[in-house]
């Protein structure tokens, strides 16, 4: 202890040369702001700052996650429609296009639902994630 203050009493003489002499008092001070320069703030980063960026890191995943998982379905569908085509005859594709049109407005409100659902999940996700 009396090593570490002698040190930091030289450390202020040896800046304080070619000034006046300094009293005792004037080290203790100079003594007291140097140890308190080298000591760590107790004043860090605010008060949920580390929940903040989990959370951000978290949402930034799962984008990644979503986005690579409707990389995957377009692909997957992209490749069952191709085999669908390359693998039924004209006749079985005109049954199905006929009978898909007949039932037009159901398809498409199953699709329509199954999209607002989609959204509505992708929205409420990222707003409890942001929280």
């Amino acid at each position: 202890m009396d090593t570490n203050q002698d040190k930091i009493n030289q450390k202020i003489i040896d800046d304080q040369k070619g000034f006046t002499e300094l009293s005792e008092n004037d080290l203790n001070i100079y003594g007291m702001v140097y140890h308190s320069l080298e000591q760590k703030s107790d004043a860090g980063f605010p008060l949920g700052f580390s929940d903040k960026i989990i959370r951000k890191i978290e949402i930034k995943q799962q984008l990644q996650f979503n986005l690579k998982l409707y990389a995957l379905f377009s692909v997957v569908l992209i490749m069952c429609l191709g085999f669908l085509f390359t693998f039924l005859n004209e006749d079985q594709l005109s049954m199905m296009i006929s009978t898909a049109t007949e039932h037009k407005y159901i398809i498409l409100f199953f699709v329509f639902t199954v999209t607002l659902i989609q959204l509505a999940s992708h929205f409420l996700t990222i707003k409890k994630l942001e929280r």
